[in-house]
């Protein structure tokens, strides 16, 4: 047994240790979106998906001795490929160069494909070790129950994750981690093999031991279980993955953010199936009440809520809904007999949550609402659950939890009455009858719990208690779906335009329509402003938000020293262009960035911001990963010579990790103008601390640096930007520095690299 364990813990932890290894590694490739993790996660899931299906077809259909050589023969080639890899590309599990992507087209079937070619082969093995190795325990240990082991591969896996954020990451490089990693597949695959060996010389018939007689005999699960099972797991996986979404749109894409929702969602799994006493209903029903009516409170009020308790509040939601799936599908598990169906069955309904997540709601959704759905369907799901077991308190008619539901969601019903997204539920209903959109979604809402409570006087009738509990649930769950509509149209209420694609989510919002001379549009991306723009043409050159005159950017053009000579100037990230507003006729402004839609919104006809087009000088607009094209120009002999190079791509709140890292200011700085070009690195954030990382950048590359923080007034906001001047006396020449602080780090932290970088260390407290 004691092999059989070891095998399966160690399987475990190399599964989940490589999710956040490479989804680090690629990151840079896509932008640093948030997305990037989710597609990871999709894959992860769909390789699942394949490894269950082919447990379960091996364990049911091959005798065991046919069962090792196929097992054993896929090991030997998985080593082999990561030995191949490891010639080839210089690491074994890290993708080579040469499929980086020449264009941002297509990023999900990019990143799918980019996994599948480092990792999809030694992925894929890991994710049969589960269920095969506990269908091979079963058969050769009768009457050992094997769903412990199944709780002790959750343990691998949550260790992994707890270990990646807080001890691998910050004391390995990317390139050392994969060694490490590839070290011990090799010795998973000799474990595995040893396992297999053992098996196929125990028992050599393809059958069960006669003392699971009752077992072989039993029927298999009805059609309805097996549907339980993939809607409650689909459930769980649909809300880690938007719990993410959710957490990352708002910070950075980081592997902490992405570890804490999988460490949750693991979590309940070890405490459900390792032992039945750990989940009750009594506990954790109540639990996820609490957790969906906070998470819409918090929802409604969005930023506004400190960073801290966003965290708290969505990791209790999730965590709740978790225990509550987990829990009933480890309460209607199967014996051993079917153990292989169970889990395939399970993994289906994880990938399918994935995919939904990941490719399905970006096309039908234009902003993050799979939250929104995903606490709605729990609450749903949870009902079904309750009415389908014959034991509940539902079935039995005890009207006190029901009531308790109906009371919490009264309470939150009067919390989003106070706020604005009140009106937005009120003027929904009242457009009803007018918009065809909404009427369609009114009247489905309507005939839906029509539909609802029909079915629940025909099944749950006994004396008219379970009915009344039924309706009392039906309500309260109507009235947190009430909720969580409002925070979608408080959302939309101001919004002239949303759109959504790989890279997030865009607003574009109005304010001041009838005051022509303050009327503006403001770009939005998920909950942060980047950028607005006056509407009158008297103003429409004026820059505004972060850009001010005397913003670091902005003083580094007007005041560089080459300014009537006309100056060359870069930008990495669009926004609204604001940029622009700075350039004279004889200037060049050259602007980088990944998401069309931003692009969109600035050139063609269907324009919505206009700096681009108003500017005097000349413009040019490069899409795809800024970093990627900039290393591509110096490649083919291009370098741009800019005289001010301004990085300012943000990913929501956070700058993407891969521009801040030796390489990437290598690549700016050969591409800046000599003697006299300037850096400007905007910083400002709410909830990192950036400066220690450019300190120690502008240290390592011997530059001059100061900062220029400044405070917002009105038009002006308050900014944090750095300028760094690789040659000469730029900056006092130019007298810039006069307005400017010395940049210095509060703490020292270890250099960034493409293969290192922490940003545990720099949050703020």
């Amino acid at each position: 047994m004691l092999a059989y364990a070891l095998t399966i813990f160690l399987s475990a932890f190399l599964l989940f240790q490589i999710q956040p290894l490479i989804g680090k590694a690629i990151l840079p490739w896509f932008g640093g979106a948030p997305a990037v993790w989710t597609t990871c996660m999709l894959f992860f899931q769909l390789i699942l998906l394949a490894g269950y299906a082919y447990a379960h077809g091996v364990a049911s259909r091959l005798t065991p001795r046919v069962q090792r050589r196929l097992h054993v023969a896929l090991l030997a080639l998985a080593v082999a490929g990561l030995l191949a890899a490891a010639v080839f590309w210089k690491s074994p599990v890290l993708p080579g160069p040469g499929l980086k992507p020449a264009d941002p087209e297509h990023p999900v079937l990019r990143i799918l494909g980019v996994l599948a070619a480092c990792v999809g082969l030694p992925y894929f093995l890991l994710s049969t070790t589960g269920p095969l190795l506990q269908a091979w325990f079963a058969r050769t240990h009768p009457g050992v129950s094997p769903y412990r082991l199944y709780a002790l591969s959750n343990v691998g896996s949550l260790l992994a994750l707890v270990t990646y954020p807080f001890v691998v990451e910050p004391s390995l490089t990317l390139h050392t981690q994969a060694v490490l990693w590839a070290a011990g597949f090799a010795l998973f695959a000799a474990g595995c093999a040893f396992c297999a060996g053992r098996f196929a010389g125990a028992r050599e018939a393809n059958g069960w031991p006669a003392g699971e007689a009752a077992a072989r005999e039993a029927a298999p699960p009805s059609a309805g279980i097996c549907a339980l099972w993939f809607a409650l797991s689909a459930c769980a996986s649909m809300m880690l993955l938007a719990t993410t979404n959710q957490l990352c749109q708002e910070v950075a894409a980081i592997p902490f953010l992405w570890v804490l929702p999988l460490c949750l969602y693991l979590l309940s799994f070890i405490l459900c199936f390792d032992n039945d006493r750990f989940y009750r209903r009594a506990v954790f029903g109540p639990a996820m009440t609490v957790g969906m009516g906070t998470a819409a409170l918090v929802l409604n009020q969005g930023f506004l809520v400190p960073l801290r308790s966003q965290v708290i509040v969505y990791a209790f939601a999730l965590f709740a809904v978790c225990m509550v799936c987990h829990g009933e599908l480890a309460r209607i598990k199967p014996g051993p007999r079917h153990l292989t169906s169970f889990y395939l069955m399970v993994s289906a309904g994880g990938a399918a949550g994935g995919l939904f997540v990941g490719v399905v709601a970006p096309r039908v959704f234009d902003g993050f609402w799979e939250y929104h759905l995903g606490l709605f369907l729990a609450g749903a799901l949870a009902v079904v659950v309750l009415a389908l077991d014959r034991n509940s308190w539902l079935r039995a008619g005890r009207p006190w939890p029901a009531l308790a539901v109906l009371l919490g969601a009264a309470v939150l019903w009067v919390a989003v009455r106070e706020a604005r997204a009140w009106d937005a539920v009120v003027s929904f209903f009242h457009n009803a009858l007018a918009t065809p959109r909404q009427g369609a979604l009114a009247a489905g809402a309507l005939l839906l719990a029509a539909a609802a409570l029909a079915a629940t006087r025909a099944v749950w009738w006994r004396r008219g208690r379970p009915y009344f509990a039924a309706a009392c649930l039906a309500l309260g769950l109507t009235m947190i779906a009430v909720v969580l509509w409002a925070d979608i149209e408080d959302f939309r209420s101001d919004a002239v335009l949303v759109t959504r694609n790989f890279y997030g989510v865009l607003t574009v919002e109005e304010e001041n329509r009838l005051i022509p001379d303050t009327h503006l549009l403001k770009l939005r991306h998920g909950r942060i402003v980047h950028g607005f723009q006056y509407q009158s043409p008297a103003r429409r050159l004026e820059p505004t938000s972060y850009y001010g005159p005397t913003s670091g950017v902005g003083l580094a053009i007007l005041k560089h020293p080459h300014r009537d000579l006309g100056l060359r100037i870069g930008v990495v990230g669009l926004g609204v262009g604001t940029v622009a507003a700075f350039a004279r006729l004889g200037d060049t402004v050259r602007f980088y960035d990944i998401n069309p839609e931003v692009v969109r919104l600035s050139l063609g006809e269907h324009r919505v911001f206009t700096y681009l087009a108003d500017c005097a000088g000349k413009v040019e607009v490069v899409q795809g990963d800024a970093r990627l094209s900039l290393e591509r120009e110096l490649a083919a002999g291009r370098p741009q010579g800019f005289d001010v190079l301004a990085i300012d791509a943000f990913s929501s709140d956070s700058i993407p990790v891969h521009l801040l890292t030796r390489e990437a200011v290598a690549v700016y700085l050969a591409h800046l103008s000599k003697p006299d070009g300037i850096l400007a690195v905007h910083i400002s954030n709410r909830y990192l601390n950036l400066q220690p990382v450019v300190k120690g950048l502008a240290d390592a590359f011997r530059c001059d640096a100061s900062l220029m923080d400044t405070e917002s007034n009105g038009v002006f906001w308050g900014s944090t930007w750095v300028l760094l001047s690789p040659q000469g006396d730029v900056l006092q020449r130019s007298g810039i520095d006069e307005d400017a602080d010395d940049l210095v780090a509060d703490k020292a932290v270890r250099l960034w690299t493409d293969d290192y970088s922490n940003l545990i260390q720099v949050v703020k407290k």
